[in-house]
């Protein structure tokens, strides 16, 4: 995959400014120039009616974002006020000068040297730009108390890049009693991998990411990182233009293999998100009890009967199909338990394992040595633990799912908040889609129909994991804007996919005009 959206680590965005520092050419600290600029215009068209701010600034180089970004701000006609935070360091020679063009500018500041000292009225804004990404180690002292307090205040709290305290991107050691609980974070060019990751949620707040303050495009294209983000125009570039003269035959024809009696909700909603997917064909794999009701659900859909009332048991012509998907609903039984390991020695095309084909595994090991390479495995986090086992902390999952990928030669799509695929060569793609209306039972299941729809249209699988784990968020984003996060429903997600898709081919399409354009 070309074009990707790049996490950087915090030691190689030191590396990413030392570069465009020495080869734009720019100063160090016409840069932190640009970037407080860029910072302080997202700051007054969010925060319209502010009038005071107080920005918190220590002696490194966010302290000099601090100061560039006061001085910029009181330019605009907004009351701000410094709190130098004394802890007994030297200021950086950025910090340094835009500390003298703040007093120079008859700036005012309050240096603090016990954190007594805070006091503030309610309707002040703070700016957080104490420590940023080069820190290493917890706080502690003077800047631990302060951050406590100002964590203890009922003012809003913004973060300049990174909240105070907080690590680019193992938390694991830290001190969380010494982070800014920020309400919101604006970072700079990209987001930091510890943005991803649940357990620094209370600390991050909403984020967004100022991506023109000028990094040198030359070393952003050479640096590699493992870790990725997932947008729309990543997912663009995936789509191909479907053919004028397509028929389902060049779809692809897709089998799921889905619920049991009493659980047919998940079969349904997967089938239904797999015909509004793309696939050309789709085959539903389900126990005699259930034709019916299956047939009546999605008319769209073939059906192969599986010898049992009730549940799968029995997989009848596997190689006739372009892609199979197997799990939601299907049961632990040992019968069924027998017909996964009988598929899995037989299939050796693109598969789909989701819900209790995944626990199945989690309970028969062995069947992890049957699967077939690239496939993608879509377990959510207590899944994820009887397969891979339980984790201390959020980053150190991070480091299983990459071990479980590789190990396995898999694709695995970790869901949840910021979904996240995990490839066998050890790359990470965090997806940017979705919303928290879509934590309800069905969401998963919806998503294996997608993945299906694409992995039988014969798209490469980590592409058919990646544009279709940000369809399925986006759909949900589409039924979310509609009804409202509470009102959000599987079956509306499901249903919500050709809106989805829609949105997604105009841009498609726009990019396939200006190529032609361009030429």
């Amino acid at each position: 995959m070309k074009k990707l959206n790049k996490i950087y680590s915090t030691s190689q965005i030191h590396e990413l400014d030392k570069y465009t520092i020495e080869n734009e050419p720019i100063s160090a600290l016409d840069l932190m120039e640009r970037a407080a600029m860029v910072w302080c215009e997202c700051f007054v068209n969010m925060f319209k009616e502010s009038a005071q701010v107080a920005v918190f600034v220590g002696t490194g180089n966010n302290g000099g974002d601090g100061y560039a970004i006061a001085r910029l701000l009181q330019g605009r006609g907004r009351e701000v006020v410094v709190y130098r935070v004394m802890t007994g360091a030297e200021m950086s020679p950025e910090c340094e000068a835009n500390y003298q063009r703040w007093i120079e500018m008859e700036g005012k500041v309050k240096e603090m040297t016990i954190a007594d000292d805070l006091r503030l009225n309610k309707e002040v804004v703070v700016i957080d730009a104490l420590f940023g990404s080069g820190l290493n180690r917890p706080l502690r002292g003077l800047v631990k108390e302060v951050i406590q307090q100002l964590n203890a205040g009922e003012n809003m709290i913004v973060s300049v890049d990174l909240p105070s305290g907080l690590m680019g991107e193992d938390n694991s050691q830290n001190d969380r009693e010494a982070i800014v609980r920020a309400d919101y974070t604006f970072t700079f060019q990209f987001p930091k991998l510890a943005f991803m990751l649940p357990e620094n949620a209370p600390y991050v707040g909403e984020w967004q990411v100022l991506s023109n303050i000028g990094l040198h495009p030359e070393v952003l294209a050479k640096t590699d990182t493992p870790w990725n983000y997932i947008t729309a125009d990543v997912v663009e570039r995936i789509l191909p233009t479907p053919e004028k003269f397509a028929h389902k035959g060049m779809n692809g024809r897709g089998l799921l293999i889905a619920g049991s009696v009493g659980m047919m909700g998940a079969a349904i909603l997967a089938a239904k998100a797999a015909v509004r997917s793309g696939v050309g064909l789709l085959y539903c794999h389900v126990p005699t009890e259930a034709r019916d009701l299956m047939q009546m659900a999605v008319p769209e859909a073939l059906l192969e009967i599986d010898p049992s009332q009730v549940r799968f048991t029995d997989v009848c012509h596997p190689m006739e199909y372009d892609a199979v998907a197997v799990g939601p609903a299907i049961g632990q039984d040992p019968e069924t338990a027998a017909a996964l390991r009988m598929l899995l020695q037989h299939w050796k095309g693109r598969m789909i394992l989701d819900a209790d084909a995944l626990n199945l595994m989690a309970e028969h090991r062995d069947l992890l040595e049957l699967l077939q390479e690239g496939c993608i495995l879509t377990p959510h986090l207590k899944e994820f633990e009887r397969l891979a086992g339980k984790s201390g902390n959020d980053f150190e999952r991070l480091n299983k799912l990459s071990i479980f990928a590789n190990r396995y030669h898999v694709n695995v799509v970790l869901k949840g908040a910021y979904s996240v695929i995990a490839t066998p060569e050890g790359h990470l793609f965090f997806n940017m889609s979705g919303n928290p209306g879509m934590a309800k039972g069905g969401s998963g299941d919806v998503l294996t129909g997608v993945l299906l729809g694409l992995a039988a249209n014969g798209l490469d699988m980590l592409e058919v994991a990646v544009a279709g784990v940000y369809a399925h968020g986006l759909s949900g984003d589409i039924v979310a804007e509609e009804q409202g996060c509470r009102g959000v429903t599987s079956g509306m997600i499901a249903e919500g996919m050709g809106k989805a898709w829609k949105k997604l081919e105009r841009g498609v399409e726009r990019k396939r005009v200006k190529k032609i354009i361009n030429k």
